[in-house]
């Protein structure tokens, strides 16, 4: 256990915060992301709270799983440090992409550990070349490259749609950050994949250059 001890000990204080968020809706308010609490009140703690509570059990599991499926691989290679550091990078990054995308929106509120858990799946992608993920329902695991591409495609499209309850722009935001940290970690991993890169980050980065919102926001 103490070689993912890292991995082990967020998802177990993630699930102590989020179970007690559940019963304590008090405790809740006071760590879900909240655009009105951030701007109005300086909480600013709240871009990066929000990634150790969850909607339910479902939510906590789906992102636990995925945290446990991609950061035990980099724990290994890499050490622990390494480990927190996309996480919690990445979670940072994502909470400021929300803040900036819905900085006009007092009323929106989110919660979870997406993006950071993005950016662990997309730093692991280049850090740990050659792997795979099982997707429900197919029957047999696709190569985790495979499974980038379908996100990024999966996530702008749900964004354009502007699907409710999901932010799926902080989760590019989050496996952008993660494509970010892997370069700072070991720049050859991202040089030695430099097509993979290629087709993960430019429409990231296109999203975010055409999103009207973050249009408005350089221009000012």
């Amino acid at each position: 256990m103490n070689q993912y001890i890292f991995t082990y000990s967020i998802i177990g204080i993630t699930a102590v915060f989020t179970f007690y968020a559940l019963k304590n809706e008090t405790f809740l308010e006071k760590t879900l992301f909240s655009i009105d609490g951030i701007i109005r009140s300086n909480e600013y703690y709240r871009i990066l709270s929000p990634i150790f509570i969850h909607a339910n059990s479902g939510h906590f599991l789906f992102n636990m799983f995925s945290l446990y499926s991609f950061a035990m691989g980099i724990e290994m290679k890499y050490g622990p440090g390494v480990t927190a550091f996309i996480y919690l990078f990445s979670g940072i990054g994502a909470g400021l992409l929300s803040l900036i995308l819905h900085r006009n929106e007092r009323n929106y509120r989110a919660l979870g550990a997406s993006g950071a858990v993005c950016g662990i799946i997309f730093a692991s992608i280049f850090l740990i070349p050659g792997g795979s993920i099982i997707v429900f329902p197919l029957p047999v695991p696709i190569p985790a490259w495979a499974y980038a591409m379908l996100f990024v495609a999966g996530s702008i499209y749900a964004s354009n749609r502007m699907a409710e309850g999901v932010a799926h722009d902080a989760h590019l935001g989050g496996a952008l950050i993660g494509v970010i940290t892997a370069g700072i970690i070991d720049p050859q991993a991202l040089t030695d994949n430099s097509l993979l890169l290629g087709a993960v980050v430019i429409p990231i980065v296109l999203f975010f250059v055409f999103n009207k919102r973050i249009s408005h926001f350089l221009q000012k």
